[in-house]
């Protein structure tokens, strides 16, 4: 047991400090004690002493320490890898990665032969998870290698006994689709576990010197898109071996026009149209490069459609059968497009998010305040029938100009929808009462009100907390909703309180609030004019809900239900059975799980609904698949999906007998290329990087043996220090106060106080 001293400032300064406190009681002190009887006096000056040394021990700051040596048993884990890439013939005199693996394994067991009753050595085999070590195996058959899963298995075996080290036989490459847990985060718990990692790597880091080949990997797509909207595509060019080669990656889409309900359409070139870039070049510098690809297509045909990524093949490529990477996604009618335009504030981001909902693109325009860079807003976002939607933020009209203001008029004027949300900057304050869309906002607008850039018009702003109230039988209308009618208003009231609001009056005296503050304050007024709907909302501070109040489903509801109203998208109704598939591709064998449905006229559940689940493979053979129950949800699972190609889903339906008139129809693709085999390279980088996190390191074969010396002399003895603090506690706080409390009592008694 040792006592250590770590004082809050430098010794000198805390000796020099003690040193005067008892100087300052010794000659203050004693001459305000004169009057008293000695041991009176003594008493005093005493507590007042105590007192400044207990001060005097806070500033040192002791702490005292003891050491447990825990000499019990250590496991020591021992992880190869059993991964078909494993299978590549590339180690040293012609052997495979997997044999290589399997006799340092050999090796292993032997060595730490001689350790037994100290350490308990215990083999796992891994590829999509870990599982029990079987030494019958004559090959690697994993699909997939998922060192998030495998790792964090690990610390759960690890957590069960004191740990040595986890020694994980691999060539390194993450092959997992798609990985639920994050490898680096399952390291990271393994190094707050402080069990070591170490990686020892196998394999050639590289095929290009003997192979040519490009890939696409990482399809992104958004599931369901609307007809003639833009289609974001992301994904990763992979290109091996390709150096100096240009290369051209390119949208396809499948042509259906022609086929019937279970057939596949031919894959086309996707078009360049609205905004749109379907295709890219690619000038490939290096021997091994991963590009990040970010393309666009117009989504001009409603339906489940194919689409998918192709990097066209190059010559001398030997494997082409991953330059292709496809999905289905659903394109619906109705779509609504929206032009939002506001500076960077806090409120933007989390409106923004409602972006890629069902039936809402919405294309963000930032406007940059200051005179030096001002913000110069494409004209062609005025275009006719390009948003149905416009949502002006905290925007002043000079910065959209008249001439664009004139241009959203006439779109205003067709059709399309307003809505200005709070701010400091627009309505009358920014100009708008003199501006050419002054008529198209649903609140009075006072040219008075008007103020230079910058300049904040108090008397139009509310800043005090405001919950947000629906009005009457605003309650019920379909913005307001977000809840059975029963718990609508205790859904509001659950929501933070926006922090400031702009003061409204309507633009006519008949005009009703949809919501108010609880001084009776409007916050939203809505109404449609002409063939236009227009809104005006308060508030800029809904972010709140998300941020503070965790209602995240909540905002995004409101705001996608005000933005549908506006369009008059709110009554649009489904089919009365329905399936779903996400995600769309799997690998080949993959499980995929089917959701289905049935609901009313009125779009409500049909609970008592029973279903027939049929799968169609590329070949036309048929799979009836058992449909079951689980809570409120109809669910199915499909896993025999061998043969790449198209497979199709038809759900139908029956209530009480009567079958419904209607089946509904859906597709998935199992992707025919090998997550294991389609790059069989090996990656040290991300070994070394996983190692290194949890303080262990990335090896090479040869040097296992110095590695188990080292673990060894250190297998078997951990040191573990309880520390307790003499300073920071209860205890020395209630001396302190039990002595200043004694001497003023003392006083007290006396008269002195």
């Amino acid at each position: 047991m040792n006592l250590s001293i770590e004082p809050i400032w430098p010794w000198p300064v805390v000796i020099l400090t003690t040193v005067g406190l008892i100087a300052l009681v010794v000659v203050t002190y004693r001459t305000q004690l004169k009057t008293l009887p000695a041991g009176v006096s003594r008493t005093l000056l005493g507590l007042k002493l105590a007192a400044v040394i207990v001060l005097a021990v806070a500033m040192l700051r002791p702490v005292l320490q003891r050491s447990e040596t825990d000499e019990s048993p250590a496991q020591l884990l021992v992880v190869p890898d059993i991964s078909r890439s494993m299978n590549t013939t590339d180690m040293p005199g012609g052997v495979t990665r997997f044999n290589a693996v399997r006799t340092d394994v050999e090796k292993i067991l032997t060595k730490t032969k001689t350790w037994k009753g100290k350490v308990d050595v215990r083999v796992f085999d891994f590829a999509s998870g870990t599982s029990p070590y079987a030494p019958e195996l004559q090959e690697g058959t994993g699909d997939q290698t998922d060192f998030g899963k495998t790792l964090d298995e690990l610390l759960r075996v690890a957590r069960e006994q004191k740990t040595l080290a986890i020694i994980l036989l691999s060539d390194g490459a993450q092959r997992a689709l798609p990985p639920a847990i994050d490898p680096l985060s399952a390291a990271r718990s393994l190094a707050d576990a402080q069990t070591a990692l170490y990686g020892i790597g196998y394999g050639g880091a590289s095929i290009a010197g003997s192979s040519l080949d490009l890939g696409i990997e990482d399809l992104v797509v958004p599931e369901v898109v609307f007809e003639k909207n833009r289609v974001p595509v992301k994904a990763k060019l992979r290109a091996t071996g390709a150096a100096g080669r240009k290369v051209r990656v390119r949208i396809l889409v499948e042509d259906r026009s022609d086929r019937a309900l279970g057939e596949a359409g031919d894959m086309l070139p996707a078009p360049a149209i609205q905004q749109s870039r379907p295709f890219q070049e690619f000038d490939i510098k290096g021997d091994s490069e991963v590009i990040p690809v970010d393309l666009s297509f117009a989504a001009m045909v409603s339906g489940e459609v194919k689409i998918a990524l192709q990097v066209e093949p190059i010559e001398n490529e030997l494997l082409t059968g991953n330059n292709q990477r496809g999905t289905i996604i659903t394109v619906r009618k109705g779509g609504v497009k929206v032009a939002y335009f506001d500076t960077l504030r806090p409120e933007q981001r989390w409106l923004r998010a409602i972006s890629g909902a069902d039936k809402i693109q919405l294309d963000f325009q930032e406007i940059r305040g200051g005179s030096k860079s001002p913000t110069r807003i494409d004209s062609t976002m005025f275009d006719r029938g390009r948003y149905d939607v416009y949502i002006i933020g905290d925007v002043r009209a000079e910065t959209f100009g008249d001439a664009l203001l004139k241009q959203l008029a006439l779109r205003l004027e067709e059709g399309s929808a307003l809505l200005m949300t709070g701010g400091v900057q627009n309505f009358a304050v920014g100009g708008y009462a003199t501006s050419p869309i002054a008529d198209w906002i649903p609140v009075e607008l006072d040219p008075a009100d008007a103020r230079p850039p910058g300049i904040v018009n108090r008397d139009t702003q509310n800043m005090a907390l405001q919950k947000m109230i629906p009005t009457g039988d605003r309650a019920g209308e379909y913005v307001m909703q977000l809840g059975p009618p029963e718990k609508n208003n205790e859904i509001w009231a659950s929501l933070p309180p926006l922090k400031g609001s702009t003061r409204f009056k309507p633009i006519t005296a008949n005009l009703e609030p949809w919501a108010r503050n609880a001084a009776g304050d409007p916050l939203l007024f809505a109404m449609p004019r002409q063939r236009s709907r227009i809104a005006a909302f308060a508030g800029d501070t809904t972010y709140l809900w998300w941020t503070v109040g965790d209602k995240q489903e909540l905002h995004q509801r409101f705001w996608r239900q005000l933005i549908l109203w506006l369009a008059r998208k709110e009554a649009d109704s489904d089919q009365p059975v329905w399936v779903k598939v996400a995600p769309r591709s799997f690998a080949p064998g993959a499980k995929v799980d089917l959701q289905f449905g049935a609901r009313t006229a009125d779009g409500l559940p049909l609970d008592e609904a029973e279903f027939q689940v049929e799968v169609t493979n590329p070949e036309g053979q048929k799979t009836a698949v058992t449909p079951r129950k689980f809570g409120t949800e109809n669910l199915a699972e499909f896993a025999g999906g061998a043969v790449p190609g198209d497979y199709w889903v038809r759900v139908r339906a029956s209530h009480h007998g009567k079958p419904l008139d209607f089946t509904a129809a859906t597709r998935f693709i199992v992707d025919a290329r090998d997550l294991e085999l389609d790059y069989p390279s090996a990656d040290y980088d991300f070994l070394k990087e996983l190692s290194s996190i949890t303080g262990g390191q990335s090896l090479k074969p040869e040097e296992i043996d110095d590695l188990l010396d080292r673990l060894k002399e250190s297998k078997t003895i951990v040191t573990r220090v309880q520390s307790t603090t003499l300073w920071d506690n209860w205890g020395l706080l209630l001396v302190f106060v039990s002595l200043i409390s004694l001497e003023w009592f003392v006083r007290k008694t006396r008269g002195l106080v």
